[in-house]
C-alpha cells in the first residue's frame, strides 16, 4: 500500500510536470508562431529624404517660385505627412533666409513656394528640412543653388526719351549722327555708323593711348595731356600724337573694337563714327592703367567751361557727371562730342555728331537739344 501510493504519487507528480511542461512549451510555440504577425505591425523608423528641385537664377527683389519635395525611404512606407522648412543657407551652412517654416507637408508630393527675394548678389543654396511625428529629421538633404544677380540700374534713356531725341535729330539739317549705350549696355542710334572727321573728339583716344604706354608719366606730359584735353591746346596734342602715333591709335581702336575707326593723314582728320565712341566713352575704365583712372576722369570732367556746351550743357544740371570731349572745324560747320555721364548707379554713353550746319552754333544746338530729349523723364 505504501509502495503503490508512492509510485501512484510519484507517477502523478510526473504527469503533472509533463503536462505543464508541454503547456509552457505550448505557449512558446504560440508567442513563435504570433510573433510575425505582431512585429509587422509595429511602425518602422522613417528615412526622410528632402530635396529641392531645381537651381534658380533671379536679380534681387524679383519674385521667384521654388519647388521642393520631401520622401521617405523606408521600404513599404505608406503615404503620412512632415513639419518641413525651406532655407537660404551659404555654401558652408550658414542659415541667412527662412522661406518656410514648420508648414504641414505631404510625403511625396511637390510643393511650392513664391515670393520676392531681396539679398546680396552671390551664390546661395536652397535646402529644405523635414521632420516626422516622432521629431526624427532628414537623412538626408538634396539642395538646389538660388545664384542671385546685382539688381539692374533704372533703365536710362526711356524708349519715349529715344523717340523724341532721334525725331529731333530727323528734322535737323545737315548730317547727324546719334548713337547712345543705355543704363543697361544695348546701344540704340539715329545713323550710329555714319563716318565722320574726329577733329578733337579722337584727343580722348590719344589720352588713353599715352596712358597706355607710359602709365607713370612725368610731372611735364601730365601738363601737355591736361592742355591736350581741358583746353583742346592743338600744339600739346602734335606732341602726343608724336609719341603714340597712327599705330598706337590703331592699336586702341582694335582693342575697343571700333568697326568704324579709320585713320586719315594727321589726328585731326581720323574718321570715327558715333556708335564706336558711344561704347568707347562708356567703357573707357577699361583701358586705361587703374592708377591713372582718377587723373583721365579729372581731364575729361574738368574742360575748360568755355568749351562745355552742347551734352555737358544738357546733363550736369539733371544731376549728371559727365566726362567728355568735343571737337569742331571751321565756324562750327562740324561740331561732334562724345561724352560718358553717370548718376548713381546710371552709367551712359552718348556721342552726337553733325556736319553740313547751316550757321555756327547750329551743331552745337542740335547737340543739346538731341541730349535734353534723351535725359529727359
Amino acid at each position: 500500500m505504501r509502495l503503490h501510493g508512492l509510485w501512484s504519487l510519484r507517477a502523478a507528480t510526473v504527469t503533472l510536470g509533463v503536462a505543464a511542461a508541454v503547456a509552457v512549451c505550448s505557449t512558446a510555440v504560440g508567442v513563435a508562431a504570433r510573433a510575425p504577425q505582431a512585429l509587422a505591425s509595429e511602425p518602422s523608423a522613417a528615412l526622410l529624404v528632402t530635396s529641392v528641385l531645381h537651381d534658380v537664377r533671379v536679380r534681387s527683389g524679383q519674385s521667384v517660385r521654388v519647388v521642393y519635395r520631401i520622401d521617405d525611404e523606408t521600404a513599404g512606407s505608406g503615404a503620412g505627412s512632415v513639419v518641413a522648412s525651406l532655407t537660404v543657407e551659404t555654401p558652408n551652412g550658414s542659415v541667412v533666409r527662412v522661406l518656410v517654416r514648420g508648414r504641414q507637408a505631404p510625403l511625396g508630393v511637390a510643393q511650392e513656394w513664391r515670393g520676392r527675394l531681396r539679398l546680396p548678389a552671390g551664390k546661395y543654396l536652397l535646402v529644405a528640412h523635414a521632420r516626422d511625428a516622432a521629431g526624427q529629421a532628414e537623412v538626408r538633404a538634396e539642395p538646389a543653388w538660388l545664384v542671385v544677380l546685382r539688381t539692374l540700374p533704372p533703365l536710362v534713356p526711356s524708349t519715349a526719351g529715344l523717340r523724341r531725341a532721334f525725331a529731333w535729330a530727323a528734322h535737323r539739317a545737315g548730317r547727324v549722327s546719334v548713337a547712345v549705350v543705355d543704363s543697361r549696355g544695348r546701344i540704340h542710334g539715329f545713323h550710329p555708323s555714319r563716318a565722320f572727321t574726329s577733329a578733337s573728339v579722337v584727343k580722348a583716344m590719344l589720352l588713353v593711348a599715352y596712358l597706355r604706354g607710359h602709365p607713370e608719366p612725368s610731372a611735364g606730359m601730365r601738363d601737355v595731356l591736361r592742355r591736350m584735353i581741358d583746353y583742346s591746346d592743338n600744339a600739346a596734342t602734335d606732341v602726343v600724337y608724336g609719341v603714340v602715333g597712327r599705330s598706337g591709335l590703331v592699336k586702341l581702336a582694335r582693342l575697343a573694337h571700333m568697326r568704324g575707326f579709320r585713320p586719315s593723314g594727321g589726328w585731326i582728320t581720323t574718321r570715327i563714327t558715333a556708335a564706336d565712341m558711344a561704347r568707347f566713352f562708356r567703357d573707357m575704365k577699361r583701358y586705361i592703367p587703374d592708377r591713372q583712372r582718377r587723373f583721365a576722369n579729372g581731364l575729361l570732367a574738368g574742360i575748360t567751361p568755355g568749351q562745355s556746351w552742347g551734352i555737358p550743357a544738357a546733363a550736369r544740371p539733371m544731376g549728371y557727371r559727365v566726362y567728355f570731349k568735343g571737337g569742331w572745324l571751321g565756324a562750327f560747320v562740324l561740331a561732334n562730342q562724345a561724352a560718358r555721364l553717370e548718376r548713381g548707379r546710371v552709367r551712359l554713353g552718348i556721342a552726337v555728331f553733325t556736319d553740313g550746319n547751316p550757321v555756327s552754333g547750329y551743331g552745337v544746338d542740335t547737340i543739346r537739344g538731341v541730349t535734353e530729349r534723351l535725359l529727359r523723364r
